[in-house]
């Protein structure tokens, strides 16, 4: 019986030493009682664009588990190739060019003909990419952009450092297949100042030359040791991959064939900005399209979903909270003023969000978003495949689906106001506003 009683004595200290041991290495990161709109935080200057970052550090960014990063190509720019940790989704904001992912083992399914003996080329798939299309990345996946407009490439990527595929720790970490970053990484700390070479100049030149079959000297050049363009280096002459022609629309009737089953093949892209394809649109208020794993099965395996907004002045999307996901809302054009509540019933942001700006929002936080200029355009990745959004009012809201007894009751008003509150907003999502351009300051909580 003795050994019994000290054998729980000692799991009961254990447990509780574990228990303390784990509240100090994962501390509650979302104890928020105020958020911001947020902007870069460092600029990494290429000799064809830049790339820029945003604290991750940040409270908000640290508690939906994300990082985030702009990438601006200038026209004929080459976004040399690299893969991250995590999981990725971007968005293309502006301009067109072409994209290639690439993953060890899959088959070069683009090819040039005569090949290879005769100076032809084979790869894998390369695509077309414009204004509105949201990419899914596999970590792990190298994947290059080029830019062959005549306007900057503007792509907008988050990354799930939450992810149970990150096996590393909760920082973006982007290796470098190609390219010299002389700025270093400045997602990690201790590292802002110390370049940042591609993975392969840490082999010795010699172990590289007998791997690619090669002499030194070549293999010296694929380490970039006296290359500082950065991450995106300008073309020169014709960019000559092989590449399908342009699509019109985007084919939805693959998604049934059994193909994107297997990650090689696996459907990437699909484009959100078409409001004919919407999920809601009202011709003078704007749309809303989501992206979920139904619509692009490899979101599936990578647990994100997108949705993008579009909504004229004045207009309202209607109260809302996520609910089994967090949210990072990036501005792609306009000004909107957005109000976010959290659990404690306190309004931890109040005020106007404006292109370019990004402002995380948790899971369960209340917010609703009113257009101040004349069109507000964003765009949203979520964390979780199929995010789940539930309304305060509305026709498919939760005061629409409550009895007019509990509404009378909870909130001590007469049932002809109960009724009222259920039944008076007839809009599922997007609404008409003429409230003023601010709300107000947000009340702080009584002691």
């Amino acid at each position: 019986m003795s050994r019994v009683s000290s054998f729980l004595s000692f799991s009961l200290t254990l447990l509780i030493f574990l228990h303390g041991y784990t509240a100090q290495q994962f501390p509650n990161e979302c104890q928020l009682d105020q958020l911001n709109a947020l902007e870069p935080s460092h600029v990494l200057k290429s000799e064809a664009g830049r790339i820029e970052v945003w604290d991750h550090h940040a409270p908000q960014l640290r508690c939906s588990g994300v990082s985030f990063a702009r990438y601006i190509i200038e026209p004929k720019g080459l976004y040399l190739p690299s893969f991250v940790n995590t999981a990725k989704l971007s968005f293309v904001a502006k301009g067109q060019g072409l994209m290639g992912r690439v993953i060890p083992g899959c088959a070069e399914t683009y090819q040039d003909s005569p090949v290879m003996q005769q100076g032809g080329d084979m790869h894998q798939k390369v695509e077309h990419i414009r204004c509105g299309d949201t990419i899914a990345t596999p970590p792990g996946a190298a994947q290059w952009f080029y830019n062959e407009g005549n306007q900057p490439l503007v792509i907008v990527s988050v990354f799930d450092l939450a992810s149970h595929q990150n096996q590393l720790d909760r920082n973006p970490r982007p290796f470098y297949l190609a390219g010299n970053n002389p700025q270093g990484q400045v997602w990690l700390r201790g590292r802002e100042h110390q370049p940042q070479r591609n993975i392969l100049s840490g082999f010795a030149p010699e172990v590289l030359a007998q791997a690619f079959k090669i002499d030194v000297r070549t293999a010296q050049q694929l380490q970039n040791q006296q290359d500082n363009r950065g991450n995106i280096v300008r073309v020169q002459g014709p960019f000559g991959v092989v590449r399908p022609p342009l699509r019109g629309q985007r084919p939805q009737e693959e998604e049934s064939n059994g193909l994107e089953e297997t990650i090689c093949s696996a459907r990437c892209t699909d484009n959100l900005d078409d409001p004919s394809n919407a999920d809601v649109y009202k011709p003078h208020l704007g749309y809303i399209s989501t992206l979920n794993s139904f619509d692009l099965p490899i979101l599936r395996f990578l647990r994100l979903s997108a949705l993008r907004g579009s909504i004229r002045q004045n207009a309202m999307v209607l109260p809302q909270w996520n609910a089994n996901a967090n949210a990072v809302l990036y501005v792609t054009d306009g000004e909107a003023q957005v109000q976010v509540v959290n659990d404690n019933g306190e309004r931890v942001f109040d005020g106007q969000v404006s292109q370019g700006q990004l402002i995380a929002i948790p899971q369960g936080f209340s917010v609703v978003k009113r257009a101040t200029s004349e069109q507000f355009r964003w765009v949203e990745f979520k964390t979780n495949s199929n995010a789940q959004i539930n309304t305060l009012a509305g026709r498919t809201s939760v005061m629409r689906g409550l009895p007019l007894e509990v509404i009378s009751n909870g909130y001590q008003i007469s049932p002809e106001e109960a009724r009222k509150v259920k039944f008076n907003t007839l809009e599922t999502t997007l609404t008409h506003s003429s409230g003023p351009a601010s709300y107000g300051r947000p009340r702080k909580a009584e002691a």
